[in-house]
């Protein structure tokens, strides 16, 4: 009989000693959640403060004290895409995915670099998850739109583009969007709409006024072109499309030194441009500047062999126009 009370007794113990184990595990982890917390607030922090180092160092103490907390990836791997290090905040975002597959706007930020790889499957089938998960996600139709765009589906872009200015009609980057698949789908008013519309809404979006300058040159509205060129290069010097746009005004124009300076901005700023090379010789050519045209056309073609046929019709038609004109001075 003691046999049997020692037994129940031990048994009762045991399960006394199991329950206490179970609550100082459930402690751990959530001192360990609360430590992760922490470190994740500073490093939004310093995140706030563009300080990407300080941040991504933070995130890391977060991971190490907490090696299964989502938004701990989630946050590092922002400061890692801020960075420039797409390889490393691709690798954050899927690890934050696997942790927690409901992470809508995880799937809406590693689109974003997929985007970057030119991987425009893998941006549509990244939103279209987010979608799933959260309809409301405004930058997720949006950002598949975009990748429609590209694809060549303008009415599939534009739909999307539609859902996400019905969400946000505050969105000055989806007005954009959509300007630019109208534009590719022949509504060049339109389009001018659109864009217009993103710049009232975000008056320093400097790619917004080369959008709408590309497509007042088209328009024929060559002063208004350079005009929003202009305002484009103010925002953003670094932007070497801005130059080349302007170029195009320029040349249009007949002002083929201007022209040339813009085309020289351009390759500076993007040494692989190979129109700029191509529009370079053309202009070069226009000036009697026959050897350095030739060496821009032999490396705008090696850059881009399909240029090749596209630069001996426009040199043919230039150097017919040039014959009309009579001798050059060779300059």
């Amino acid at each position: 009989m003691s046999h049997r009370a020692f037994s129940v007794l031990t048994v009762s113990r045991m399960v006394i000693l199991l329950l206490a184990l179970t609550a100082s595990a459930a402690q751990a982890q959530t001192s360990r959640a609360a430590s992760s917390a922490a470190y994740i607030d500073r490093g939004n922090s310093w995140l706030t403060k563009g300080e990407l180092d300080q941040a991504i160092a933070d995130f890391d103490l977060a991971i190490a004290s907490d090696p299964s907390y989502a938004a701990a990836y989630y946050k590092r791997g922002i400061a890692r895409r801020l960075k420039r290090d797409l390889d490393g905040a691709i690798a954050d975002f899927d690890r934050a995915i696997q942790l927690n597959p409901r992470h809508a706007q995880a799937y809406v930020d590693r689109s974003g670099i997929r985007y970057a790889k030119g991987d425009l499957d893998g941006v549509i089938s990244d939103n279209t998850k987010a979608i799933e998960l959260d309809p409301r996600l405004a930058q997720a139709w949006n950002n598949r739109g975009t990748a429609r765009r590209e694809k060549g589906d303008l009415d599939g872009a534009i739909a999307d583009f539609n859902r996400s200015l019905k969400l946000n009609s505050k969105l000055a980057e989806t007005y954009d969007n959509r300007g630019v698949a109208r534009y590719f789908k022949g509504d060049l008013d339109g389009a001018i709409d659109d864009i217009t519309r993103a710049i009232k809404l975000k008056p320093h979006f400097a790619g917004a006024y080369t959008n709408r300058g590309a497509l007042l040159h088209v328009k024929g509205d060559l002063d208004g072109a350079l005009a929003d060129h202009n305002r484009s290069i103010e925002l953003n010097p670094a932007a070497a499309l801005a130059y080349f746009n302007r170029a195009l005004a320029w040349e249009a124009k007949g002002d083929l030194a201007r022209a040339i300076a813009d085309y020289d901005q351009a390759i500076a700023l993007n040494p692989g441009h190979a129109e700029a090379y191509a529009h370079r010789g053309l202009a070069r050519l226009g000036l009697g500047k026959d050897a350095e045209a030739e060496k821009d056309f032999a490396r705008s073609v090696a850059l881009k062999p399909g240029l090749q046929d596209y630069l001996a019709r426009q040199i043919k038609v230039l150097k017919q126009r040039l014959a009309e004109r009579g001798p050059r001075l060779n300059q």
